[in-house]
């Protein structure tokens, strides 16, 4: 799902972007896109609930799980395609 999502935004700025053929454009886009749902579901609480926070360190931390998360996914879809060129 999040692969479609990052065809159609890139397909905006590079014409005839395609997913498989630009592996590390895919993770960073994807990593991007976390690191947001992250960012929103996190801040929005303390929004909410009126409390102080650091905007920089819920950055950082969102857009660390965001990345980690993103580079995980990516291992997951290279170990699964590699399985199914062995058979």
């Amino acid at each position: 799902m999040l692969t479609i999502l990052v065809e159609i935004m890139m397909s905006v700025f590079i014409a005839n972007f395609k997913a498989s053929e630009h592996p590390i454009i895919n993770v960073v886009a994807r990593g991007f896109l976390i690191m947001l749902a992250i960012l929103v579901v996190g801040l929005f609480p303390l929004i909410k609930d009126g409390k102080e926070f650091s905007i920089v360190f819920s950055l950082m931390v969102s857009f660390l799980i965001g990345f980690i998360v993103s580079f995980l996914i990516f291992l997951i879809e290279f170990f699964f395609k590699y399985g199914e060129r062995k058979k």
